[in-house]
């Protein structure tokens, strides 16, 4: 009578694990919107672009307050000593730890003249495509690919 509770509770487990999984499947959270959905907004809202200062000013704070860009922007001798462990970006088991092979390939401070005035950020998602944005673009003093 114990092993068949038993067998009967692991049955019900994986019953409401199941359920649950099919339950975010269907009703998810949060879902990236697909490329092609990103392009029709962005079309959606027309041709012209327009400045969020506002935004623009929390995105600041909140870039500054968690990462401190002018000081971490670049790998440099500053702010990576030796045994520091550097973290790629996006990747969660790819790393490299500063040894003294490659702490002297680095430069002693940031070589970006701060502070940049005006940066701009592009992709090759093709969102920029017809955007009438290259001249704004061009004019930056420091454009990241």
């Amino acid at each position: 009578m114990v092993s068949l509770r038993c067998h009967r509770s692991k049955y019900i487990w994986a019953t409401l694990g199941v359920l649950a999984l099919l339950w975010l499947y269907i009703f998810p959270v949060y879902r990236i919107p697909s490329d092609k959905e990103m392009v029709e907004e962005v079309l959606r809202q027309g041709q012209t672009w327009s400045r969020n200062q506002t935004a623009v000013e929390l995105y600041r704070k909140l870039l500054t307050d968690c990462c401190n860009p002018k000081r971490m922007f670049a790998v440099t001798k500053e702010n990576s000593p030796l045994g520091k462990v550097l973290w790629y970006d996006g990747e969660f088991y790819h790393y490299h730890t500063v040894t003294n092979e490659t702490y002297p390939i680095f430069v002693q401070d940031t070589p970006l003249q701060l502070p940049l005035k005006r940066c701009s950020v592009v992709g090759n998602g093709g969102v920029l495509k017809h955007s009438g944005c290259g001249n704004e673009i061009d004019r930056a003093d420091f454009i990241m690919r």
